[in-house]
């Protein structure tokens, strides 16, 4: 049995979800995918693999040979790309947990120019907010905003998100327009819930050249940023968040920015990895992509107030 045959074949199987998928992008026939997938799990003596008329999934055993096997078949590609391939180009799969606002607006405008530069990677975006489970999502990166929760991980700073303090006009009429950052205790808030912790996310202002942290009230909280932003929008309470989600409501004047002397630095980002695996080169190409989206969106996205230039339209990687 070729060993590092039988696990790039079922590797590729259990990222795909599918014999026929894996097949196609191996340039195999269906049948010997599943011949070579039915030998290693004989030579091993474990089923790898659940199939049933609809999916694939891995078993127990499976995720965790499919951890290692990973591992063996990137340090084989990285030991190819140092000794004979050098200036070969990144490529083969990867899979990224990203949160689903950053996605939407920042990330997925740019990947076409990212594909364009590495047509040899694939790379599997998947939107979620929660901790990410590497494993179970056969994940190589996530991406991850504010503080970082206990993995066994490896980070990379990106930064912080620049993050606003708004409200609706309607809302501040109402309830009038707060001078400094001790005067949210007398206004409704609208809270936003870490995915990590479970808790309010504790809103911080910048007073003096020094952090303020405040717990704020409010009726309110989401855990979902994009809805907390409809919420204020609809002039539900005073919100603090990435102003990456609040940009084109500030632009069309449903939102006002807000104690802007007081604006806190935003929360941190970071792209984390399991610490037991190596850095694929594909991994580290998209680290630097990110670290260089990430300083053009800070500068596009710094509101300063509801005439500032802005970007307008979605950020590319070659601008």
């Amino acid at each position: 049995m070729d060993h590092i045959r039988s696990m790039r074949v079922f590797v590729r199987v259990a990222e795909l979800g599918s014999l026929t998928a894996a097949s196609l992008d191996l340039g195999l026939t269906r049948g010997a995918a599943s011949a070579i997938v039915a030998e290693l799990e004989r030579y091993l003596g474990v089923q790898l693999l659940e199939r049933t008329t609809r999916k694939i999934r891995l078993t127990e055993e499976g995720s965790r040979y499919i951890e290692r096997a990973r591992g063996i078949l990137d340090d084989i590609a990285e030991l190819e790309d140092e000794v004979g391939q050098s200036e070969r180009r990144p490529h083969g799969l990867l899979r990224v947990q990203i949160p689903p606002g950053l996605t939407r607006i920042v990330v997925a405008p740019a990947m076409p120019g990212f594909i364009a530069q590495y047509p040899d990677m694939e790379v599997q975006i998947l939107s979620r907010s929660d901790l990410p489970d590497f494993v179970g999502l056969r994940l190589d990166a996530a991406l991850v905003v504010g503080p970082l929760p206990e993995l066994d991980v490896v980070s990379r700073s990106l930064g912080h998100l620049p993050a606003l303090t708004v409200a609706a006009p309607a809302y501040l009429e109402r309830r009038g327009m707060p001078r400094v950052p001790a005067d949210v205790a007398d206004h409704s808030c609208i809270r936003t819930i870490s995915t990590a912790t479970g808790n309010p996310v504790i809103w911080r202002f910048r007073e003096n050249g020094k952090d303020t942290r405040i717990l704020v009230p409010g009726p309110l909280a989401f855990e979902s940023p994009e809805a907390a932003v409809a919420a204020a929008r609809r002039g539900g309470g005073i919100l603090q968040i990435g102003s990456y989600l609040v940009y084109d409501d500030i632009r069309a004047g449903s939102l006002v920015p807000i104690l802007d002397d007081y604006r806190p630095e935003g929360p941190t980002l970071q792209i984390v990895h399991p610490r037991h695996r190596r850095k694929p080169k594909r991994l580290k190409v998209f680290e630097d992509f990110l670290v260089d989206l990430n300083q053009r969106v800070r500068t596009r996205w710094n509101i300063r107030d509801t005439k500032s230039p802005g970007p307008g339209r979605p950020v590319t990687p070659s601008e």
